[in-house]
C-alpha cells in the first residue's frame, strides 16, 4: 500500500505535542533570559567590561586598580609566528558554571589569560593589610597587600579576595589552589620582593614602580606566584594557563620567567609597552 505526505503514521500525535511543549519551554527560557546563548552573552558582557587603571603615574598606589601580569611568558606554548608575551591574572567562570553564574563569585578559579586589556576579570584593587582604607599611598617592596576583585554587576555583593590554598600535591585543572574567596584570612596576604638578588636587601622598603619586574610571594606559604606553563586549558575566553605558588630558581639563585610578574597600574605605561 502506498502512502502520500498527508497520511499520519506512527506516534504522530505524541510527537506533535512534544514539539509544542519543547517550543513553549524555549519561549519561556527566552523571555526569562535563561538560554545558554543569552547567559553566555551576559557573562562576556560582565567579565569583559573594561575597567580603568590609575591615572598617569610612576609608582603602584594603594587603593587603585592594578593588573598582575606575567610579562615574560608567551601567550601560548608552541604558538606559530612571532611570539607575544604577557599573561594577566584573571578570574574564570567555566562552562559548567554559566547556568547559575554570570559574574565573578566566591570560589571562582584564577587563571593567566592572554587578554590583558583591563577589564572586570583581570583588574583588582590593591589594598594594604595594615589599613585597607589607604588610598593614594605608595606601595613599597616588602609591604603586605590584598588583591580585591570587584563584582560590578552587584554592588551589594561581598568583597572577594585572591586567595591561595596550600596543597600537598598539585590537583587537577579544576582544583587549582588560587581562587577568589569571600573569606579574608592570612592566605589572602601577598608581598613583593625585587627580582634581582643584588637588589633585595637594598630595595626592601623602596617604592614599587609600575610595570617593574618583581616576585610576588604568598605570605603564609612563602612561595612565589608562578605560571603553570604545562597546564593550558580551553575556556570560554580562549586558551588560558594555570597559576599556583611555587619557586623556580636557576643555579645562580635567580627566579626564572615562571615567577616574574609586574604590577601594572598605569595606563600610560601600559600603552608604551
Amino acid at each position: 500500500m502506498n502512502y502520500n505526505n498527508s497520511v499520519l503514521i506512527g506516534n504522530w500525535s505524541e510527537e506533535r505535542l512534544k514539539n509544542e511543549y519543547d517550543f513553549k519551554i524555549f519561549l519561556r527560557k527566552r523571555d526569562r533570559r535563561e538560554l545558554l546563548l543569552q547567559r553566555s552573552r551576559t557573562l562576556f558582557s560582565n567579565l569583559l567590561k573594561e575597567r580603568p587603571l590609575a591615572i598617569s603615574g610612576t609608582f603602584v598606589l594603594f587603593g587603585f586598580n592594578v593588573q598582575v601580569v606575567a610579562s615574560d611568558m608567551p601567550v601560548q606554548k608552541g604558538s606559530v609566528g612571532k611570539p607575544q608575551y604577557g599573561l594577566a591574572l584573571s578570574s574564570l567562570v567555566n562552562e559548567r558554571q554559566v547556568d547559575f553564574m554570570q559574574n565573578i563569585n566566591d570560589g571562582c578559579l584564577m587563571t593567566l589569560s592572554p587578554i590583558t586589556t583591563p577589564c572586570c576579570r583581570n583588574t583588582f584593587v590593591i589594598l594594604s593589610t595594615e589599613d585597607t582604607s589607604l588610598h593614594g599611598v605608595k606601595m613599597n617592596y616588602g609591604d603586605e597587600f590584598l588583591l580585591r576583585a570587584e563584582n560590578y554587576g552587584d554592588p551589594q555583593a561581598a568583597p572577594l579576595y585572591v586567595r591561595y590554598t596550600p596543597e600537598g600535591v598539585p590537583g587537577p585543572a579544576d582544583r587549582m589552589p588560587i581562587q577568589l574567596s569571600a573569606i579574608l584570612d592570612s592566605n589572602c596576604r601577598w608581598t613583593t620582593m625585587p627580582l634581582l638578588p643584588c637588589d633585595r636587601l637594598e630595595g626592601l622598603g623602596s617604592p614599587i614602580k609600575t610595570n617593574a619586574k618583581l616576585v610576588i610571594k604568598n605570605c603564609v606559604a612563602d612561595k612565589s606566584l608562578c605560571v603553570m606553563n604545562q597546564n593550558w586549558m580551553q575556556t570560554f575566553f580562549g586558551p588560558e594557563c594555570g597559576v599556583t605558588c611555587r619557586d623556580y630558581i636557576d643555579i645562580h639563585g635567580r627566579y626564572t620567567a615562571e615567577n616574574i610578574f609586574s604590577l601594572v597600574s598605569d595606563v600610560e605605561t601600559k600603552k608604551k609597552d
